[in-house]
């Protein structure tokens, strides 16, 4: 998303290292390990998220919660359904999120809903066909071989408890994820899990034009994961055709691991 506010001459966000004290409204996460530092001294408004969420430990005034494709979509609607105009500026950042997010609104997390903000967005910002910007954006985003294996294991990474069980899967999209320096990622898998055992680590190398995904896994469980996929894990990676989403696709299939 960064590189299209470049063009659009739209300035970075201050950073704010410590929000305590301050009003803030909880976008896209919920879980206190990806708060802000302060949050327990800050004043949260409200939630606007599209996963699950955690709130047992604040009480927001006010909370949007739907299920759909991206967070965008759900503040896109509040400035449609508000009558508050949407600057050019922010309509194209909002527009790349919900294609970032939704995987050019091919994902199966993708509702109309979602379709039908990219439509007016578009409308706004006029970006052309969509499936071309789509191509664009994960274009510019697919600059893995520049980066680390640790790096590209903490680029997008949700640890997840189950049933006392500890997960944690790192989500890569790609153009080709056969490109990616995979030994280089089980060799820091392994590293990671020495000095932090986990019951499962996963990098989860999806490709987008292909709508498929190469798993790189390790953990104790291995036997497990096999049997709920009916594929063998071989030398730690496997194979999912047509799997693409973390959230909607491979965390159900880790549920059924440890039977919920």
């Amino acid at each position: 998303m960064l590189f299209r506010s470049e063009k659009n001459s739209t300035p970075l966000p201050e950073y704010i290292p410590d929000i305590s004290n301050l009003n803030v409204v909880l976008v896209d996460h919920t879980y206190p390990e990806n708060r802000a530092k302060g949050w327990e001294k800050a004043n949260i408004l409200e939630v606007i998220d599209h996963h699950d969420v955690k709130l047992e430990d604040i009480i927001p005034k006010s909370i949007t919660i739907r299920p759909c494709g991206s967070t965008s979509t759900l503040i896109t609607e509040k400035y449609i359904n508000s009558n508050t105009p949407i600057p050019t500026n922010t309509a194209n950042i909002l527009l790349t999120a919900i294609l970032d997010d939704t995987l050019g609104l091919k994902s199966p997390t993708t509702i109309q809903l979602d379709i039908d903000m990219v439509k007016i967005l578009n409308e706004i910002c006029k970006v052309g066909d969509i499936l071309e910007y789509s191509k664009e954006i994960f274009s510019k985003k697919d600059i893995w071989n520049t980066l680390s294996a640790k790096e590209i294991i903490e680029m997008d990474i949700k640890e997840v408890n189950i049933k006392e069980k500890r997960v944690a899967i790192s989500q890569v999209e790609t153009l080709n994820n056969r490109d990616i320096h995979i030994e280089g990622i089980l060799d820091e898998l392994k590293r990671m899990d020495t000095e932090k055992p986990l019951d499962l680590r996963i990098v989860m190398l999806t490709d987008v034009l292909k709508k498929d995904c190469l798993l790189l896994v390790i953990g104790k469980d291995l036997s497990k994961f096999e049997e709920v996929v009916g594929e063998k894990i071989v030398k730690n990676r496997i194979y999912l055709k047509g799997i693409v989403s973390r959230k909607k696709q491979l965390m159900p299939l880790i549920s059924k691991v440890y039977n919920i």
